[in-house]
């Protein structure tokens, strides 16, 4: 995780810089098109092995709930930032390899950009490739800015009507040999029982699973057509990652977070519970539960205008729920201490207008004199919530790091509990 955090911090670092790389027979190309439904994007002409990517993407319009869905295996990819200057909105996507490299040949995949039906293409594109050292390889790059309906070769994919729950395809047109992502959604009380996918001469195709409710499959050379069936009864979709079982204390929590759409995996398999987590992760998580509002710039020197936790960051500090340090800075990738995230979590939640007056006796824990005075409250607070319990009967390592999973079960009882 250390590794992609720096990626993310290079590419916000790198954007004005001059490319390091020699010159290439041909520039790598940043395809958009338009299927209707989302703009995807396509890198292509890709000579060297990609590592980070970032892309930006301007629309003429205002379009503040622009959302990013990445198709790429094994890749983190953060909120994609959304910046509305003027009449136009401006939209960077960051994609990090979880491990290995991003591409396996010349074209590459990134994903599906949803920022209205009525958005259009982008008047223009502009991006960042990284290597393993994570220097730029190419700065700017050709855009290619083009409609579904100009690709002679694109197949449509129709998605049945289905009943108890939907199913949507992204994209719902594609070329032979391209990916569609296909998203299933349950009515409540119902789960999926069957879903499937066949060409024009009826042959099935091979779905394989990609997350949560998630699949995909390679598009043939001809239309696709896409049915799902559900069924009464508990959604039991299992996670995808390969390193949380049923059987883990934390399994639960992690489901919850990862459906809320609150915590994503560390890459498409991995959920990496024992990786601590930044004061950045954690002030973008309350972002999204507060529904991601708009908000302005932060004051502090070390957070970017373009990095992923910005506008998180921005409304946390103008709503009072989190601080900075005296020199002026907020150190987002400093991570976040078990007394920090107590006071983010009583502030937010007196931001949210509930009762914050709960205080438990720390007396038992010998170590509660390490409690640093801005976060007594809270930490009182928080542990009469439930929310912060001991490391053991007699701790409560206050300035220790909380884990993935550690979060991960504390985000479940205060969005249930407190939140809601």
């Amino acid at each position: 995780m250390k590794r992609i955090l720096s990626g993310l911090l290079a590419l916000c670092l790198l954007w004005s810089l001059p490319v390091t790389a020699a010159a290439r027979s041909r520039t790598p190309t940043l395809a958009c098109r338009d299927d209707g439904d989302s703009i995807l994007l396509t890198l292509e002409d890709l000579e060297d092995k990609v590592y980070a990517i970032q892309a930006e993407l301007t629309f003429r319009g205002e379009y503040p709930d622009a959302s990013f869905q990445c198709d790429i295996r094994g890749a983190y990819s953060p909120d994609c930032h959304v910046k509305i200057s003027g009449k136009n909105t401006i939209v960077t996507v960051y994609i990090c390899a979880g491990e290995g490299v991003l591409n396996d040949g010349r074209t590459l995949r990134l994903g599906s950009l949803d920022a209205g039906k009525s958005c259009g293409l982008p008047e223009r594109a502009d991006l960042i490739l990284l290597d393993q050292n994570l220097n730029a390889l190419e700065s700017g790059g050709r855009a290619d800015i083009t409609s579904i309906g100009d690709r002679k070769d694109a197949y449509r994919v129709r998605v049945l009507t289905a009943k108890n729950g939907e199913a949507e395809a992204r994209p719902t047109s594609a070329e032979e040999g391209e990916t569609v992502t296909v998203t299933v959604t349950p009515d409540e009380g119902y789960t999926l029982d069957r879903l499937t996918a066949k060409d024009s001469r009826n042959r099935e195709l091979t779905l394989t699973a990609a997350g949560t409710r998630r699949y995909t499959f390679v598009m043939p050379g001809s239309d696709v057509e896409l049915e799902a069936v559900f069924i009464p009864g508990e959604d039991e979709t299992p996670l995808p990652f390969t390193d949380i079982s049923p059987s883990d204390w934390c399994y639960d929590a992690v489901r919850y977070v990862y459906q809320k759409g609150l915590m994503n995996g560390t890459s498409t398999t991995t959920f990496t519970p024992n990786n601590t987590t930044t004061r950045g992760m954690i002030v973008a998580i309350l972002y999204r539960l507060e529904g991601s509002p708009d908000a302005g710039l932060s004051n502090f020197t070390d957070v970017l205008p373009t990095a992923y936790y910005a506008s998180a960051v921005a409304w946390a500090s103008a709503n009072g729920i989190v601080n900075g340090y005296s020199d002026g800075t907020f150190r987002p990738n400093n991570p976040i201490t078990r007394e920090q995230m107590a006071a983010f979590l009583y502030r937010y939640a007196g931001y949210k207008g509930r009762d914050i007056s709960a205080r438990a006796d720390l007396n038992g824990y010998l170590d509660a004199a390490q409690i640093a005075g801005y976060a007594v409250e809270p930490i009182q607070w928080a542990n009469a919530q439930g929310l912060i319990n001991g490391t053991s009967s007699t701790t409560l390592s206050p300035t220790g790091n909380a884990t993935r999973a550690q979060v991960a079960v504390i985000l479940t009882r205060f969005a249930q509990n407190v939140v809601q």
